[in-house]
């Protein structure tokens, strides 16, 4: 007797249609559920103690920065040196 075996992504939705076929052809299966969800590795940091203190700085002080509304007024002051 041949043994073939298969692994195969199906999604929730279409898993009962399969099983259908499984079971009319008689496919032995084995179902097996993702133990975690998939994410993106993306690093959590804590900001250390001179990040921090910019931070605050920059909410006490933020509204005496220059803003600017126009990203050519940033290039242009910062070519001047302004």
């Amino acid at each position: 007797m041949n043994t073939t075996a298969l692994e195969v992504f199906i999604k929730d939705v279409d898993m009962p249609l399969f099983q259908a076929l499984f079971d009319k052809f008689k496919v032995k299966t084995k179902v097996l559920t993702a133990p975690f969800k998939r994410e993106l590795p993306i690093e959590k940091a804590i900001p250390n103690e001179e990040t921090h203190l910019a931070f605050m700085e920059v909410k006490e002080k933020g509204h005496l920065l220059k803003r600017y509304k126009d990203a050519r007024e940033l290039f242009k002051d910062i070519d001047n040196g302004d």
